[in-house]
């Protein structure tokens, strides 16, 4: 991929008028500047990042225009039947359909804000059930690596069982409940989006988020090897 030339803030709000028309004629007109303004800087980061990240997992997909959400919206199973969206995502992944219940790392831009992160793809109550094995074994380097990634100012999120789950460690009460797991950060500078300044910001929370990471795949080649 090229060098990185920047998102211009103002694609973004493109991105929202095309999701509000809701309009094939109105796509069509844009599409070009839809593609430069956001698709192709999306895929020059992942092409950057993605290759950085193969040293933590040599399996993960580096193919950019794998790795870079369509504007299209597939609406053959979802109620909701509007055309286009006004997000834009990088998943940091091994493939999807051959290693479910893996980790990933993504990166997400809107037009109020981006978003950047780590967790789960996938929610198999089997993968959570070695999550908590590993939990229990291993609480030490677990909060470690949660603390890494609080220290960027990420949060955790994921649903939670609404029964507390049975023999959690004492200080991991915030984790052991979840049926869905992972850590996000969230910053409305679009700024950062003009120049290199956002690789370099991914590059740092990515380093940081990259412990926890390692940790949920060991999880992940667990379960798999069990499956």
């Amino acid at each position: 991929m090229g060098e990185f030339k920047g998102i211009n803030p103002e694609i973004l709000f493109l991105l929202a008028e095309n999701r509000f028309r809701d309009s094939k004629p109105f796509y069509e007109e844009n599409k070009e500047k839809i593609k430069e303004g956001i698709t192709l800087p999306m895929r020059e980061i992942a092409g950057i990042i993605g290759e950085e990240l193969l040293s933590l997992d040599p399996l993960m997909n580096t193919v950019p225009w794998k790795m870079v959400s369509r504007i299209r919206r597939d609406t053959r199973y979802t109620k909701d039947k509007s055309l286009y969206r006004e997000n834009v995502w990088i998943m940091f992944m091994r493939d999807k359909h051959k290693w479910h219940n893996y980790p990933c790392f993504w990166f997400e831009v809107t037009p109020n804000n981006y978003s950047m992160g780590v967790g789960f793809f996938g929610d198999d109550s089997g993968l959570y059930k070695i999550f908590r094995k590993h939990l229990q074994e291993k609480k030490g380097e677990f909060l470690e690596c949660a603390g890494k990634c609080e220290k960027t100012g990420a949060t955790l999120f994921g649903k939670e069982y609404k029964r507390p789950m049975p023999d959690c460690p004492e200080g991991l009460e915030s984790y052991f409940n979840r049926k869905d797991f992972g850590y996000i950060l969230y910053s409305d500078r679009l700024s950062d989006l003009k120049d290199n300044t956002i690789i370099d910001i991914i590059r740092k929370n990515y380093k940081a988020f990259s412990p926890m990471y390692s940790f949920m795949l060991n999880v992940s080649d667990e379960f798999f090897s069990k499956e």
